[in-house]
């Protein structure tokens, strides 16, 4: 893949896309921290010298009545929100046709289906066209996640004026605390040499925090390496922020962003739940979204869908998911035999 790499993000500089998630350097992070072990591709369409789309795509086997289904997908991972692959828009549908290449040369890879989940809304539109050009069957797109921003137009007291009175008591109570609190230091730190040196401190908060106790939302070690690679490989304008919230000196919160052109992105948020009388993650979020206003930035992506998140607003940007079934009887006979037992399943009430 790396011969392409240059090329990936040039494009990826060029088109109006949610960076960093589109980019290589998050893209390769992912595939390299994990999914060395699941025959990682890169689909990509280039004319002179020019790239013009790139799927990003892992074995993602699926077993059915006794019988092994091979498809393949985006990478699917604790960081793999969303996918918003790379296509160069271009007028009169042109970015269809670009599609249409790219799931050619995915079912080249021996894939008889295909999974592309947690697309931009009208993406996956796009992707059932394409697929229909090229003879291949997809279902319906389904509903996947839809993912809070916030777009900010004005200084810091021109945002706190949309808010409701109940959110505006608590920012302010959040800043007076801040403010009476001698032992509260706020660190941002910008560089990668900086965020770096910082990730234990990080790594020391996730793991007192709810996250760190839950099994399912625990950070492995591939999710360290995965950190880490980011902070290493990410273009300058990408690397973003570490926020770090620390009490008489000890780390209790941490806060990470991810650049883009006039936008950051939240990444993770992480706060010691021994200490959430005093709420350093609402501390934390409080002083970023403040510089971004100072900043005059234009939006602050949430990158999720909590109650926390929704508070803090102004609209959300929804996501689909569609399955591709290879051109032919295959996948014909694939599709069929999917909907039977998704029919099955609803009979049964499962």
């Amino acid at each position: 893949m790396d011969p392409v790499l240059p090329a990936w993000q040039e494009a990826a500089e060029r088109v109006d896309a949610r960076l960093p998630y589109c980019g290589p350097a998050f893209v390769v992070a992912m595939l390299r921290a994990y999914h060395s072990d699941d025959a990682p591709v890169l689909v990509h369409l280039a004319r002179e010298g020019r790239v013009e789309g790139v799927l990003p795509l892992i074995e993602r086997p699926l077993k059915r009545l006794g019988q092994t289904v091979r498809e393949s997908g985006f990478p699917f991972n604790p960081n793999a929100i969303i996918n918003d692959p790379l296509i160069r828009p271009d007028a009169a549908g042109a970015h269809v046709a670009t599609l249409a290449e790219l799931l050619s040369a995915a079912f080249g890879t021996g894939a008889e289906t295909l999974i592309l989940d947690h697309l931009p809304d009208p993406l996956a539109a796009s992707f059932a066209e394409a697929a229909e050009r090229i003879g291949a069957r997809a279902d319906p797109p389904s509903p996947a996640r839809s993912l809070y921003y916030t777009r900010l137009n004005g200084g810091w007291e021109e945002f706190l004026g949309s808010r409701s009175r109940n959110h505006r008591w608590q920012i302010r109570k959040a800043l007076k605390a801040l403010g009476a609190s001698s032992d509260v230091t706020i660190d941002r730190l910008s560089s990668r040499a900086d965020i770096a040196a910082a990730l234990p401190d990080w790594f020391a908060v996730e793991a007192a925090s709810w996250q760190g106790g839950d099994p399912a939302s625990v950070m492995t070690d591939r999710d360290r390496a995965f950190h880490a690679l980011l902070v290493e490989t990410l273009p300058p304008g990408q690397v973003g922020d570490l926020w770090i919230v620390r009490f008489s000196g000890r780390p209790v919160a941490a806060l990470r962003m991810l650049g883009a052109d006039r936008q950051v992105s939240v990444h993770t948020m992480h706060f010691d739940a021994a200490e959430r009388g005093r709420a350093p993650g609402l501390m934390a979020f409080v002083t970023m979204m403040r510089a971004a206003c100072d900043e005059g930035l234009d939006e602050v992506d949430m990158h999720g869908n909590t109650d926390f998140f929704a508070r803090w607003s102004t609209g959300s940007r929804a996501h689909q998911s569609i399955r591709i079934y290879r051109p032919g009887l295959r996948g014909a006979a694939l599709q069929k035999c999917r909907r039977a037992i998704r029919g099955w399943r609803l009979a049964q009430g499962r």
